[in-house]
């Protein structure tokens, strides 16, 4: 067979190379990068990046000073890699959409994104993905609550304590279809109010309140506890099931809730304390495994202070069994032997690497740490609008259940 010179593989065309590539894990296909100069063209070529599986690319953030939840980003690449042509402004949903007012970036899933919105002067969710500049507009359910107007209203602020937070989820490797799931929380009483789902596939909502009705037996509240749902504390989406963090009142700890695209509770998965006074402070999925931040904690007077950060695996998704993966000091991160734990927020663990991204508030940097390296690397100043920061990996995959409907 003959080839062009400076192809990636004497005797492989490219096409093929790249239909190769496509079916490598993502963390082996930026290091085949590193084999030679004609590997690297390959891979970073933008039509051949598309059939490529896909990375977290970056974060979509509100700018300085702005109440706004999106409209920046900031990549994670290193310099002299491509960036596909992501419009952080959206403007391609207000001209498909006319009409749509305050928008709020919501959440994200491998590749899409929801948006809450006001259109025509009623509330409703918007599913698009960036890459494709695809979308479908999705009507609320009956129970759904306006986001809080950012920076303005915290969610105990909303309709006294309640508030319906609603989550993505998509898994382009096991269907083209998303669902969203709506957890209306009471955090005055402690207890969910209502629980709603929705299927692209049926394009229908459908309300699972009844089973998880608090006190009675076999309610799936009930299984909890009292607990408060911890919405910023990250997501998951591992083995088909959406994982977050609620705080059990009455024990005092942590425990991570898995649910289905249904909304019903699959699994609860104990986050025991390896030590004392450490505290789960996010999770989220990497290299196909659940992991766990947590932080030792330490109280000084009136203030509370972090004094070591640890990452942590879940080795055993049947037995619960947690490994630790990484331990590192509050020097090594913060440049002090104690940090204050409100000045600072984690708000991703890489996909396919290992690091965790986090946001220091007395800078307003977002910065990665590297747990390979040891290393601390700076991503940018995000200014008063880092609060809103929402993680981008793009997905090229066009889709038919993204077609502009009302």
């Amino acid at each position: 067979m003959d080839c062009a010179k400076g192809t990636a593989v004497a005797g492989l065309y490219d096409d093929l190379m790249v239909e190769i590539l496509s079916r490598v894990p993502v963390k082996d296909v930026r290091r085949s990068k590193c084999v030679s100069k004609p590997w690297r063209d390959l891979i970073a070529d933008p039509l051949h990046r598309k059939k490529l599986p896909q990375t977290l690319e970056g974060f979509f953030h509100g700018g300085a000073g702005g109440r706004c939840s999106y409209g920046y980003f900031t990549s994670l690449l290193g310099s002299g890699e491509c960036v596909p042509p992501v419009d952080p402004s959206f403007s391609f949903l207000t001209a498909k959409l006319p009409g749509v007012k305050r928008m709020v970036l919501l959440d994200s899933c491998n590749g899409l994104l929801l948006f809450g919105c006001t259109r025509e002067e009623k509330f409703g969710y918007i599913v698009c993905n960036p890459a494709t500049e695809e979308l479908v507009a999705v009507p609320a359910s009956s129970g759904s609550y306006p986001p809080p107007p950012p920076l303005e209203k915290s969610y105990d602020d909303t309709d006294r304590g309640r508030y319906a937070h609603t989550f993505l989820m998509f898994d382009p490797a096991a269907s083209s279809h998303f669902n969203l799931v709506q957890i209306r929380e009471n955090r005055s009483m402690e207890e969910v109010e209502t629980v709603r789902s929705y299927s692209s596939e049926t394009r229908a909502w459908s309300d699972r309140s009844s089973k998880w009705k608090q006190g009675e037996k076999g309610g799936e509240w009930g299984l909890w506890g009292r607990a408060i749902i911890k919405f910023t504390f990250g997501r998951a989406l591992v083995n088909g099931l959406l994982h977050f963090i609620v705080y059990h009142v009455q024990k005092e700890e942590a425990l991570i809730v898995a649910v289905d695209g249904e909304g019903k509770t699959c699994r609860i998965i104990g986050w025991h304390d390896k030590h004392e006074c450490m505290d789960a402070t996010f999770i989220g999925q990497s290299q196909g495994q659940l992991h766990c931040i947590s932080v030792n904690l330490q109280a000084q007077g009136f203030r509370i202070y972090c004094t070591q950060v640890s990452v942590w695996v879940l080795e055993d998704y049947v037995t619960h069994e947690w490994i630790l993966k990484h331990n590192v000091s509050s020097s090594q991160v913060f440049g002090s032997l104690t940090c204050p734990i409100n000045d600072f927020d984690i708000v991703a663990i890489h996909p396919d690497h290992n690091s965790i991204i986090l946001v220091q508030h007395w800078n307003q940097k977002l910065v990665s740490y590297d747990m390979d390296s040891k290393k601390l690397r700076a991503l940018c100043t995000l200014g008063k609008g880092y609060r809103f920061i929402t993680p981008h990996v793009p997905c090229f995959m066009e889709s038919l259940v993204l077609a502009t409907k009302d």
